[in-house]
């Protein structure tokens, strides 16, 4: 949205550039104490790495012991879900013959 006040349209978008430059700025230049900024950063992403760690051994595991039969139940899924489309679409295309019939039937008398 364009804010306009007194012509001052330029001023409103430096603003906006500068907000956006502000929330995307690093760990380290969101703290004036680059040692803060920087332990700061080292908390946060550690625990985003422990969470991917976490759940990379539990895919793993999860996989070992029970791999087959999810395989085999996404596959049930799969076909099924591939039956729901087909029906779906032979179903739009029966409400297109009908109005593409009702159409000409009313309009294009022979």
């Amino acid at each position: 949205m364009e804010r306009f006040e007194n012509g001052k349209k330029e001023e409103y978008a430096m603003e906006q550039s500068e907000d956006c430059q502000k929330e995307t700025k690093c760990c380290c230049e969101k703290h004036e104490d680059l040692i803060e900024g920087l332990l700061s950063g080292f908390k946060e992403t550690s625990c985003e790495a422990w969470d991917e760690v976490f759940k990379e051994i539990l895919k793993e595991k999860i996989r070992a012991k029970w791999g087959a039969e999810l395989e085999k139940g996404a596959e049930a899924y799969i076909e099924a879900m591939d039956k729901s489309w087909q029906a779906k679409v032979a179903a739009a295309k029966a409400q297109y013959e009908f109005k593409e019939g009702m159409i000409k039937a009313i309009f294009y008398k022979e």
